[in-house]
């Protein structure tokens, strides 16, 4: 249980970078509010993100508390500080069930340690076990009825996003694969590897100019380079131009 807690709160749910200085120059007004695209026959909108300058993918939304675009955004959790989204719902929804799993344990020991000392109650440990079945009572019906929600969501295949604005109520849901598959999905899919590793970077090379020599002979064009400080081994490139 701790683990999973652990991971949906300080994993990265999938965040999108922002589009780089030089593509988000162009104004706003200029880019069409929303794109439509095709899914499984479904119509699908992906809308223009003014903050990150780029449209959105299906089923990504932007998050004011983080200020970031997250893909497949579930919801953003304050208990957590962190949005739950495609790579950290699925330790989030394990999370859920093995707390209710950790509550009914810990309940029924407490239950069952009060009965065994029924005789004298007003011992520390009867007082202890009878104060924290009170407390499981209170937070029992929040907690199972979240974890109802999402085991709902998750034989659905939406999420809660989806489902709060009733993204799929006058339609067919094209991301849906059938409840067992959904369930097995969310539980051994693909693990997303983390968007913002991936942008691209340049790597600027320094050539000696004096070791390279360049020939021109009719439609023959080679290119000759030698051995030099960097390391750079021999290269012999023909190129063939035709009409």
């Amino acid at each position: 249980m701790m683990l999973n807690l652990c991971l949906s709160t300080f994993m990265d749910p999938g965040i999108f970078p922002r589009a780089p200085d030089d593509e988000a120059k162009d104004d706003d007004f200029r880019s069409p509010l929303y794109k439509t695209i095709d899914i499984k026959g479904v119509s699908t909108r992906m809308k223009w993100c003014t903050t990150c300058q780029f449209y959105r993918p299906p089923r990504s939304s932007h998050c004011s508390s983080c200020d970031t675009c997250i893909d497949t955004f579930d919801h953003h959790c304050p208990w957590l500080n962190n949005c739950i989204g495609r790579r950290n719902y699925r330790y989030f929804f394990t999370f859920l069930l093995s707390l209710c799993v950790h509550i009914v344990t810990i309940f029924a020991q407490c239950a069952v340690y009060a009965i065994h000392h029924n005789s004298n109650l007003l011992r520390p440990g009867p007082i202890i076990s009878i104060v924290i079945m009170v407390v499981i009572g209170i937070i029992i019906v929040p907690v199972f009825g979240l974890t109802g929600f999402h085991m709902f969501l998750v034989a659905k295949g939406t999420t809660t996003n989806e489902q709060v604005t009733g993204k799929f109520k006058g339609g067919p849901n094209p991301f849906t694969r059938g409840c067992v598959k959904n369930c097995c999905y969310v539980f051994y899919g693909p693990r997303w590897p983390k968007l913002m590793g991936y942008i691209p970077r340049t790597k600027t090379v320094k050539l000696d100019s004096s070791k390279i020599t360049y020939t021109a002979a009719g439609n023959n064009v080679s290119i000759n380079q030698g051995n030099n400080s960097n390391g750079i081994r021999t290269i012999n490139k023909n190129h063939n131009w035709r009409p």
